[in-house]
Formats: structure tokens, C-alpha cells, sequence
């Protein structure tokens, strides 16, 4: 019987400048991983496997500016050679930007994760950034430039005003074809890209003839579940 409890080690590899973006997408990975799990129930255990020389200074910047990215703490950070016994027992997936050489040894599922590069500093609203990155496939590379960002922030901005304007709408159910094709979407891979892709689609969607704005409600707030890009954030205001 396969074991309830999934642990996966993020392994970040502490190189480059803040705010270590190819690391950060390793944990946001891993966090769409966690999210992805629970929508069946299945508790999910984070570890972070850090360089051994790794500074002090640089775990606490990489772990700070993965929290304003959404993704939830690590349940154990340790050196990589140490997080199983960290994690209370074997690595069942590996993610990295470089494949673990140990995984061919262990038949470890690994997850490749592309390097990230962009700017010098997080954007205003970090989940611009989330956004951004979730718009790649896992081992797409990312180049961010201001204007992706930019865009990613504007996107970000008008999927919140919808969410809040549908929210006043009469309540109906979630739209049932779009969640089962997110979750299978997730499940393929990560396939964060299709899933946001659904959601431009749905967003577009003639609301009289096709898609009620309460059912587009519901649909958007189950998704983010996974996303984590607080499409509900604006309700009220």
C-alpha cells in the first residue's frame, strides 16, 4: 500500500544574487506540489536540503522572500545529505535544477525545475512574481523582464476585480468540465501554464449564454487553491 504521507526535498543550491530566483521557483514548485496533494487529501512534507556551506543570511533571505511568494514553510531544513532522516524517513520526490545524481540509485522521482533569472528585487506585489513563473512549464527556463512583470501585475489586478465583482452575483456551483480539466492539468506535470490558460478562457466566456459570474466565482476560488495567487483577496472592497 502506498504510504499516505509524501515527502519531498526542494534542494536549492544557495547560488546567484537575491532574491535567488531559480531557487524560489524550486519552492514554489514544490509548493504547487503540496497544494496539488491536498485536493486529495494526501498530507504533503516540504524539506528544504540546503548546501552545507550555506550562510545563515542567505537561508533566512530565501526563506522570507518564499513566503511572500505564497508558498507554504518548510516542514524540516536541513544540509541535503540530512533532510530524510530531517523529514522522518526516505525522500519519495526530488526537485531541483539539477538532477540528483543519487536519484538514478533510489528510483526518486525527480522534477527538473529551468533556472530563473529577472530583476534585482521582488515586484511590488511578489505574487506578480508567482504568477509570472507559474505561466512556465516547471523546466521552461524564465527569463522575467520589467514588462512580464508588469504584465503578470496587471493580470493579477484584473482577475481580482472579477472575483470581486462575480462575488456579489447570485451563488452557483463551481463549473464543473473546467475543475475536472484543472486537476487533471495538475496532476499532468504541474501544468500550471494550461490551468491559467482555463482561466483566461473563462474570463472571456459570455456570462448570460454560457458561464453564470457566480459559477465563474466559485471556479476561480477552487483553482487558486492550487495557485495561491489570492484571487479572492479584493471581495468586499
Amino acid at each position: 500500500m502506498a504510504r499516505v504521507l509524501l515527502r519531498v526535498h526542494a534542494q536549492v543550491s544557495g547560488e546567484g544574487d537575491p532574491p535567488y530566483l531559480s531557487d524560489l521557483r524550486v519552492l514554489l514548485v514544490a509548493d504547487v506540489l503540496l497544494r496539488t496533494a491536498g485536493l486529495s487529501g494526501r498530507q504533503t512534507l516540504v524539506g528544504l536540503g540546503l548546501p552545507g556551506d550555506l550562510p545563515p543570511d542567505r537561508v533566512k533571505a530565501l526563506t522570507r522572500d518564499a513566503e511572500l511568494l505564497g508558498t507554504h514553510p518548510a516542514a524540516a531544513v536541513a544540509p541535503s545529505p540530512d533532510l530524510a532522516a530531517a523529514l522522518g524517513g526516505p525522500t519519495d520526490i526530488h526537485i531541483s535544477t539539477t538532477p540528483n545524481p543519487t536519484d538514478a540509485e533510489t528510483d526518486t522521482p525527480h522534477i527538473d525545475v529551468g533556472p530563473a533569472q529577472g530583476p534585482a528585487a521582488l515586484p511590488a506585489d511578489p505574487l506578480a512574481l508567482r504568477l509570472a513563473l507559474l505561466d512556465l512549464a516547471p523546466a521552461e527556463p524564465a527569463d522575467l523582464t520589467p514588462d512580464t512583470l508588469a504584465d503578470a501585475a496587471r493580470t493579477l489586478a484584473h482577475w481580482r476585480r472579477r472575483v470581486a465583482d462575480w462575488a456579489r452575483e447570485p451563488s452557483h456551483a463551481a463549473h464543473a468540465e473546467s475543475v475536472r480539466t484543472a486537476r487533471a492539468r495538475y496532476a499532468a506535470g504541474l501544468d500550471t501554464p494550461a490551468v491559467l490558460d482555463l482561466l483566461r478562457r473563462l474570463d472571456q466566456t459570455d456570462e448570460a449564454d454560457e458561464v453564470p459570474a457566480g459559477s465563474k466565482f466559485e471556479t476561480f476560488v477552487h483553482l487558486d487553491r492550487v495557485l495561491g495567487l489570492e484571487l479572492a483577496r479584493d471581495i468586499g472592497y
